[in-house]
């Protein structure tokens, strides 16, 4: 299965662009009936593209920091060999790093230009399943984010031809579960679930809230049946994990804080 892979067609770049486009036209008829700005999402669209390409190598890079260290800061003589090593160190993405960053600009973003957080970030927020689903696509093409070994129903195998070293060392050894479609199938589901409960409630609820906390449960529990050797692993939980639940609590605090807010203070 995939044998039609070749490792060099950047599927990434590929699925990448037609999530973004996907997105965008979602957005785009979301806003036909409110009264927002397009030009805005435009600026919001370039920051979160910042955040997601900033934060995930950020992140992917602090994953591996310590094998960084022990591996390549020895072999470091020069300027020219940092930049080296560091551009191969950071050159993979962790969703997770590049999903709060976005977050992160997009609210300061809002608050800064006075914008109604709630009304922005809903409709930015619904898309964001739509386009991981797309990226989980790139990751099953790639042959990252691969799943633990299993010879059972819809296992892929990969040709050795797109073997990537250092990231996907093992992913020929033997077939695979099918991790990264079963995902895309669950961002997926979870898009359109939000986009009802958007259309249904517009800015009653916070669909950044419901995402976050809908997301962390999925990433948790699909964790154990990922395989790959470059997520990282601190005691009984990989990187994700403990992303995972870290997010899940803070946002229950959050709404907890919000419940004590007035209606008019909770939708701003």
């Amino acid at each position: 299965m995939l044998d039609f892979l070749d490792g060099k067609t950047n599927w990434y770049l590929i699925c990448g662009i037609a999530g973004l486009a996907a997105s965008v036209l979602v957005v785009l008829l979301l806003i036909r009936k409110r009264h927002v700005t397009k030009i805005q999402f435009l600026y919001l669209y370039i920051l979160a593209a910042l955040g997601l390409f900033i934060g995930g190598h950020l992140l992917f890079f602090l994953v591996g920091l310590p094998d960084f260290i022990r591996e390549e800061v020895p072999n470091i003589h020069s300027f020219s060999d940092f930049l080296t090593s560091f551009s191969y160190a950071a050159s993979g993405m962790v969703f997770y790093g590049g999903l709060l960053l976005v977050i992160l600009f997009l609210y300061i973003y809002c608050k800064r230009v006075k914008l109604p957080v709630r009304r922005y970030m809903n409709i930015m927020v619904v898309t964001f399943p739509l386009f991981h689903f797309f990226g989980r696509i790139g990751c099953t093409l790639s042959g990252c984010c691969y799943g633990i070994e299993y010879h059972g129903h819809f296992a892929l195998t990969y040709p050795a031809a797109i073997i990537n070293e250092g990231v996907n060392d093992h992913l020929a050894d033997f077939s695979r579960f099918p991790i990264q479609p079963m995902e895309a199938l669950l961002e997926l589901i979870l898009f359109i679930v939000l986009l009802i409960i958007y259309v249904k409630k517009e800015d009653a609820v916070s669909i950044t809230s419901i995402y976050l906390i809908s997301y962390s449960v999925i990433r948790f529990a699909d964790e154990y049946l990922r395989g790959d050797v470059v997520r990282g692993i601190w005691g009984p939980f990989s990187t994700s994990q403990w992303i995972s639940l870290a997010i899940l609590i803070g946002t229950v605090i959050v709404l907890i804080v919000q419940k004590t807010r007035t209606p008019q203070q909770r939708l701003t």
